[in-house]
């Protein structure tokens, strides 16, 4: 895993997490930090310095979009893109709202893995 990148997932169902990551860690790309708490993963993010966060929107305590407003006014994550996975949403209502703007995209939960790491690798191009 030399060549790999980092990526944190934070995502309060521990099933949900455990499944992307032998999905996306399947690619051979990326290795992925998973935790359940939001707390937590400000932390773990500073530590880690991942190259792309995945932070579910509907967290109890610390929500994903309060947890980037965070990381996006910290001088040492602030640069780091961000994934928002929505159970919330639909595939189809993903696309009535557009993705977000240039380090953040929003995903439904439901979309199959290969529009996941489509979406990573986007937010990952040079």
């Amino acid at each position: 895993m030399s060549n790999t990148r980092k990526i944190v997932l934070i995502d309060d169902d521990q099933d949900l997490c455990d499944l992307l990551k032998l999905q996306i860690e399947a690619s051979g790309d990326f290795q992925v930090v998973t935790s359940t708490s939001s707390e937590t993963a400000l932390t773990m993010i500073k530590e880690e310095q991942p190259a792309l966060a995945i932070l579910d929107i509907n967290m109890p305590r610390l929500h994903g979009v309060e947890l980037a407003a965070i990381l996006a006014h910290d001088e040492q994550t602030a640069g780091i893109p961000i994934l928002y996975l929505s159970g919330m949403v639909s595939p189809d209502e993903v696309s009535r709202l557009g993705g977000g703007h240039t380090l953040a995209t929003l995903l439904s939960k439901q979309s199959p893995i290969a529009e996941l790491l489509a979406a990573i690798d986007g937010l990952l191009q040079p």
